[in-house]
């Protein structure tokens, strides 16, 4: 009897522990959900790529501009890390945002032209955090950031936002007949306000922890038409001149070198209205962030695809040349709690690094594909070695007997000196491919410039003298660079197709304004198309 009571006692005693074992295991069970929870909530993040096109940071209040263009971005400004030495790698929409969304330089990314798209399976900003398991939305205004180049890929959400179609959403035989037409209308629509309250409809009613928002806004590319209350802030009540910053596509005679100058502080005033414009849309986002509670778990990061040239070289527009004032662009990263406050930056970066720099935020692991590379040093004030920034153009054109040819300009920027560098090869459109072998290295046409002492790139250092020091420092950076590309390009393959299934691409790059019969080579800097006429590809008046 005595052995049965203890086996008794014992078996309780084994049960007891038992129990206590399984409170213990569900307590920590229930201590690593919570630590999972909150390492989950602690990696938590929401990003806001914004692109404002057209966009030259002096004249941004956030940059020193001495009128109140930007007040949100003035804040973003205080409030975040800003960049004073940003540049894009391409003067024009659609090569500088694929370079945004790839991280890539125009010549490895291969979309340098109308009729080029990304190849198939080349990751994108989309596509790496879609699979990072970023919950992904864009919205894009202007027809080079239209899904056909690549654009769409890897977003949830990837979304027109205007009234009327582009081009590029048109059946193919429609598309030659109307490219003209939809030009013009993209630049009509006013668009700022109903691409951020889309994003802002779908973050609001997609509560996720980990999303990415891209937004391109594109008013700030002519024509200027900001609401009347916003225009009355920039433009002189008594001027009554006819630039209204409407119509200036169809009226290019309005635009020339030797305009009245007040009609040119008028057409500066209309710009700097739409500057205002997207600036108070952009504060919406600011005040989502804020109300979610979403502090701490948020950044934005706002760029531009390119500047705008006010006949500071003698021409109106961009897709023209390589000078800094299409070249330089505004950078500015924002996220209390993530990005440090009140810190500039002066070294040389691209908007190629936008993309890995966002990657580094997000714990996604960087790439050996990408020819940009991660801020996040700089933004934290722990420096990086000086790398030089490179920029590319490319256009198509022909002479007066009818002979196609390929434009090509290519920039290399090392803090005050830059290196300018053209050429010109045939081309026929049987061989679109041949823009791939554009010559990189050699060429008869090279400036160096000072920025320091020649802020307006006027004093070719080459020309004068080929073996000045600074001459051969930045002839260094170039061959470092371009011996950088190389070796890339050996890796990614090939990294663009051309398109050539919508329409006749050399008749609609024509009927944008993109390809003219006007020999580029023989215009003068101060140039521009007689009215009515077709501005040369990379002439005054060219559109994207």
């Amino acid at each position: 009897m005595n052995d049965d009571v203890e086996s008794s006692s014992r078996r309780r005693e084994r049960g007891a522990a038992t129990g206590w074992t399984q409170v213990v295991a569900v307590v920590i069970g229930i201590g690593l959900l919570a630590g999972a929870w909150f390492m989950s909530r602690e990696r938590a993040l929401t990003i806001f790529v914004v692109s404002m096109d057209t966009t030259r940071p002096d004249h941004l209040s956030a940059y020193g501009y001495d009128k109140d263009t930007t007040p949100t971005l003035a804040r973003l400004a205080r409030e975040g890390t800003v960049f004073t030495h940003a540049r894009t790698s391409a003067p024009w929409t659609l090569p500088a945002h694929m370079s945004l969304f790839t991280g890539l330089t125009p010549d490895l990314h291969g979309v340098q032209i109308d009729f080029r798209v990304l190849a198939d399976g080349r990751p994108t900003l989309g596509t790496i955090f879609h699979d990072a398991g970023f919950d992904t939305v864009g919205m894009f205004t202007a027809p080079y950031v239209h899904p056909r180049f690549g654009f769409g890929r890897g977003f949830d959400f990837f979304e027109r936002c205007t009234l009327e179609p582009m081009v590029y959403d048109l059946p193919p035989q429609q598309v030659d007949a109307q490219s003209g037409t939809r030009e013009l209308i993209s630049h009509k629509e006013v668009t700022s306000r109903r691409a951020v309250n889309s994003a802002l409809r779908l973050f609001t009613v997609r509560p996720t922890d980990r999303n990415l928002y891209f937004l391109h806004l594109f008013d700030p590319h002519y024509d200027y038409r900001a609401p009347p209350e916003v225009k009355k802030l920039f433009v002189d009540p008594d001027y009554h001149g006819p630039i209204t910053g409407e119509d200036l596509m169809a009226h290019p005679e309005l635009l020339r070198p030797d305009m009245p100058e007040d009609d040119l502080r008028a057409l500066l005033a209309n710009y700097d209205a739409e500057i205002r414009w997207v600036d108070d849309n952009l504060a919406k986002v600011v005040e989502t962030i804020e109300h979610d509670g979403l502090l701490g778990h948020a950044m934005i990061v706002v760029v531009a695809d390119h500047g705008e040239s006010f006949f500071d070289n003698g021409r109106f527009g961009h897709r023209l040349d390589l000078r800094d004032e299409v070249l330089r662009v505004p950078m500015i990263f924002w996220g209390p709690g993530i990005v440090p406050e009140g810190r500039s930056v002066d070294d040389d970066v691209a908007l190629y690094d936008v993309l890995p720099t966002l990657m580094d935020y997000a714990d996604i692991p960087a790439s050996d594909e990408i020819y940009g590379r991660s801020l996040r040093p700089l933004i934290e004030g722990k420096g990086l070695p000086q790398r030089a920034c490179v920029a590319s153009l490319t256009f198509l054109s022909h002479d007066a007997d009818q002979l196609g040819y390929l434009t090509r300009h290519d920039a290399c920027v090392l803090g005050d000196l830059k290196y300018v560098r053209r050429v010109r090869i045939p081309w026929s459109p049987a061989a679109p491919t041949e823009i791939d072998r554009a010559p990189l290295v050699d060429s008869a046409d090279i400036d160096v410039f000072d920025l320091s002492e020649d802020p307006h790139e006027r004093t070719d250092l080459y020309a004068r003298d080929p073996n000045d020091p600074r001459c051969l420092k930045i002839l260094r950076a170039v061959a470092n660079e371009e011996q950088h590309q190389r070796e890339l390009a050996v890796r990614l393959g090939a990294v663009a197709e051309v398109n050539l299934d919508r329409g006749d691409p050399l008749e609609m790059i024509q009927q944008v304004g993109y390809f003219s019969p006007v020999d580029e080579a023989n215009q003068s800097a101060g140039s521009v198309p007689a009215p009515g006429s077709k501005p040369a590809a990379g002439a005054e008046g060219d559109g994207r």
